[in-house]
């Protein structure tokens, strides 16, 4: 469907329109003599993260278009490598990078919806991007295109040219019938006019006579009102004024705005910053306070193992002292049991004396308690072995001196070689000797 507009109808374009690689302004004016223009507006887009959202709402904006058609064009990888798996592996990726591809232009396709706008999205698979656009403005004939002059991340104040290398190719060699609007992040850079023919509002040779004869009749009138032209490229001018002095107050505005970011930027910084200083502040004093801790728990530890080794040398103290003490006491209890020993002899002894006293014998032998086992005579220095027997002193001795550790009684081993001197038979011996003297 195509739009004819009336003679000395204008079309505005709002933001600047400047000339590609020139900082010319003029102001536009499109009669139904000078041009006969489609109504699609196609929009090429990028699809990666709606990263051509502001050309295709700038598009909608102000170029007054009642249908609108998103154009991508997806360059496919190319890598080649032998191998069924790879094959599989790599129609995989492709079929995920034309679905991805697809949702984008959906996203598209629903702005357009929330702008209340027709709409229709074009899929396109070239080598070339750059190629692909110029095989969609021959083939389908495009009168008007929107693009970006260079990505939105690359926008500065005083852009003026294009940026982008695919941009600038198109800007090139796109056929001079269509008319190309550079947009970047939502601002117009440059436009490349359209060429405009006396007579390309004709509809061909196939026209009738009647149609020929006003369109004639309409240019001549355009001549001869050459006052309602000037009136009309006034209001033009006008128009354009109006749309640069809001553009300014936005740029104002949007300046105000970036500069009110910056601050709060500047603001949280310093908050941040703050933040980091009370924390690090925090952290010297944690590492301070675990520091002292370990220092505390370092000292309790050695304190702790000086106080295990007293503790254990004490122990030692007191186990060797209680076995010393152990051999005391078994020590005096075998002498206790010798002194009960020697007190039973004695007792022995006396009961016998008493005996031989009552009834005295005639021959007066000596008892055999008096014979040394050893010597078989009777004793003059009796001692007590650790078995027991009383022995002549000099006679158990020289046992001892030659190597024996037994008794001479049993022939067991005895606990020790101490000896003790029987008194009360050494004084049962010297009387009965006196008495056998007398």
């Amino acid at each position: 469907m195509t739009l004819k507009i009336p003679i000395q109808e204008t079309v505005k374009l709002v933001g600047s329109l400047r000339l590609c690689g020139s900082d010319r302004s003029e102001p536009v004016v499109v009669s139904k003599t000078e041009m006969v223009m489609d109504e699609k507006v196609y929009v090429a887009v990028v699809a990666r993260d709606l990263e051509s959202k502001s050309s295709l709402v700038w598009a909608i904006q102000n170029t007054r278009g009642r249908e609108f058609c998103i154009v991508y064009v997806h360059q496919p990888m190319q890598i080649s490598a032998p191998g069924e798996m790879f094959h599989e592996q790599k129609l995989r990726l492709y079929r995920k990078e034309k679905e991805k591809a697809h949702n984008s232009l959906d996203k598209y396709l629903n702005i357009c919806r929330q702008m209340h706008v027709n709409a229709e999205k074009i899929y396109m698979e070239m080598d070339s991007v750059e190629e692909g656009i110029l095989q969609l403005i021959s083939q389908r004939g495009v009168k008007k295109l929107v693009m970006g002059a260079a990505a939105d991340r690359n926008y500065t104040m005083s852009m003026r040219d294009l940026k982008s290398k695919k941009a600038i190719y198109i800007s090139r060699e796109a056929p001079v019938t269509c008319h190309i609007w550079f947009t970047c992040n939502g601002y117009l850079i440059c436009t490349r006019e359209a060429t405009r023919r006396d007579n390309l509002y004709a509809e061909g040779t196939s026209s009738s006579s009647l149609t020929q004869s006003k369109i004639t009749k309409g240019t001549e009138r355009v001549a001869s009102s050459s006052m309602a032209k000037d009136d009309v490229q006034i209001q033009v001018a006008l128009i354009e004024a109006a749309t640069s002095n809001r553009e300014t107050r936005l740029e104002v505005s949007k300046r105000k705005e970036a500069e009110k970011a910056a601050s709060d930027a500047i603001k949280r910084a310093k908050e941040s910053e703050n933040l980091y200083l009370n924390e690090l502040k925090r952290r010297k004093e944690i590492e301070k306070s675990l520091k002292e801790a370990n220092e505390e728990m370092e000292k309790m530890r050695s304190e702790g193992e000086a106080r295990v080794a007293e503790s254990n040398m004490v122990i030692t103290n007191l186990q060797g002292k209680y076995s010393l003490s152990m051999k005391v006491l078994r020590r005096l209890r075998d002498e206790q049991e010798e002194l009960k020993r020697e007190i039973s002899e004695v007792s022995k002894l006396k009961s016998k004396r008493e005996e031989e006293e009552a009834s005295p014998s005639k021959d007066l032998e000596p008892p055999q308690y008096f014979i040394c086992p050893i010597t078989q005579e009777v004793m003059e220095d009796p001692y007590v072995a650790a078995d027991g027997f009383t022995y002549e002193g000099e006679a158990i001795r020289g046992w001892f001196n030659r190597g024996h550790e037994t008794s001479p009684m049993t022939n067991k081993r005895l606990p020790h070689t101490s000896l003790v001197p029987n008194l009360a038979l050494r004084s049962a011996i010297q009387e009965w000797l006196q008495a056998s003297s007398s």
